[in-house]
């Protein structure tokens, strides 16, 4: 049959109130420790390097109920894109230690990451990261954040993204960020406005 068509698509919410700069001519997507297809919701925390052209997520989870000062299993709210033989913490300078494994099948509303030794109590809504070392001191980013990803990627081979430098993004519509990675990005503005 001849004739138009009518095809509909979704548009994402908008996680910026503001953009002022980007980082100049963009970036490739570094999938270290990431599979293909996986979302990386906009308004997530990024490194990069300006030499090799080179963006770099820092993988956070956020969790989903308390752990206590000696648990191993800790309850994060789906989406987080960790994967096993990552070390994650609590806290730069903090507890980091490898996860061993993830549950992601168990529960409908959240995941059991479980590491071999325990990062110690975590409060619900309180944030875990990707660290770059282990050791009961040794929690440190996996990479200097730059920046936050302007809008939803999917991971795949030579996949652009862009870093907003400036702007004011609504951090309610955004992954959670931990404390210290905010602290390093003094020119992002977290609004409370929906």
């Amino acid at each position: 049959m001849l004739g138009p068509k009518k095809t509909s698509a979704t548009q994402p919410i908008p996680v910026w109130q503001k953009v002022l700069e980007t980082a100049y001519g963009g970036f490739t997507l570094d999938k270290t420790g990431l599979t293909d297809g996986m979302l990386i919701p906009g308004g997530s925390p990024f490194g990069y390097d300006e030499s090799t052209r080179k963006a770099r997520v820092i993988k956070q989870a956020t969790m989903f109920s308390d752990a206590g000062g000696t648990d191993t299993a800790y309850n994060v709210k789906k989406g987080h894109n960790l994967a096993i033989g990552e070390y994650i913490s609590p806290a730069v300078g903090g507890k980091a230690y490898a996860i061993t494994a993830i549950d992601i099948t168990t529960y409908a509303d959240h995941d059991v990451v479980t590491v071999g030794t325990s990062l110690g109590a975590a409060l619900t809504g309180a944030v875990l990261f990707q660290s770059s070392a282990t050791g009961a001191t040794a929690g440190a980013l996996i990479v200097a954040p730059r920046g936050l990803s302007y809008e939803d990627y999917y991971v795949e081979d030579n996949k652009d993204v862009a870093i907003t430098l400036r702007g004011t993004v609504f951090e309610r519509r955004v992954p959670a960020t931990l404390a210290a990675i905010k602290a390093l990005m003094p020119n992002i503005i977290y609004s409370q406005s929906y």
